[in-house]
């Protein structure tokens, strides 16, 4: 706002008249709003992820005992890589190497129980299929904790025994387990609990019926 004075003066009267002239300026302001993108990229964990990972697996057939004395030998290892889609509750499929160790006492062999028991390895290509949900998220799904089941289908790729020269043909080609699983999402990283239980005999043999397996795994991974 400005403020001016003009003086006039009545030279025939010698009055002089003073007047005040005001001026108003008016500013107009304009708020606007905008809203921003996400960040090119930004991936939604809760959507869709795939993973890889690796662990460690214990394996043994239903009924025997834990060899106390020399774990290790039933020690195995897996990788493996999977896709998971889907919100709180999700689906899940992967495929792994599972590379398994195991004791087991075959019937009519040997002549003391030593000369009986032996450790046979075998290798598989494995498909879980899984359903979970998310027991406890973040806000974008990135970090949870996690509690699946599902079954899972082992095909035997390989194989090998001391004594017992195992064969092929008494080691089945495929075999099912039902999954239960306890997960971890750390960000972009992951630790899997899995206990793999033996719905079909590992082993085809005359007189042996305890070839379900029972298998404890652990494995660390990263999901992108």
């Amino acid at each position: 706002m400005g403020s001016g004075t003009s003086t006039a003066t009545d030279v025939n009267n010698g009055s002089t008249n003073v007047g005040t002239t005001t001026t108003t300026t008016t500013s107009t302001y304009s708020n606007q709003t905008t809203a921003s993108a996400a960040p090119y990229g930004t991936k939604d964990y809760k959507n869709f992820a795939f993973g890889i990972y690796a662990g460690l697996n214990n394996t043994r057939f239903r009924g025997e005992s834990i060899d106390a004395a020399n774990p290790a030998g039933r020690l195995g290892y897996q990788l493996g890589l999977f896709v998971r889609g889907g919100g709180r509750v999700y689906g899940q499929i992967g495929a792994e190497y599972f590379a398994s160790s195991s004791f087991y006492f075959r019937p009519g062999d040997g002549q003391s129980i030593a000369a009986i028991n032996d450790q046979i390895n075998v290798q598989y290509i494995q498909i879980p299929v899984y359903i979970g949900v998310k027991l406890v998220e973040s806000d974008r799904g990135i970090s949870a904790v996690r509690l699946q089941g599902g079954v899972e289908y082992a095909n035997r790729v390989g194989e090998n025994t001391g004594q017992f020269r195992t064969t092929k043909q008494e080691i089945k080609g495929g075999s099912f387990n039902a999954l239960g699983q306890l997960g971890f999402d750390f960000g972009p990283f992951l630790i899997d609990l899995t206990y793999h239980h033996g719905l079909t005999q590992a082993i085809q043999l005359t007189g042996f019926s305890g070839s379900y397996r029972r298998i404890l795994s652990a494995s660390v991974g990263f999901k992108f």
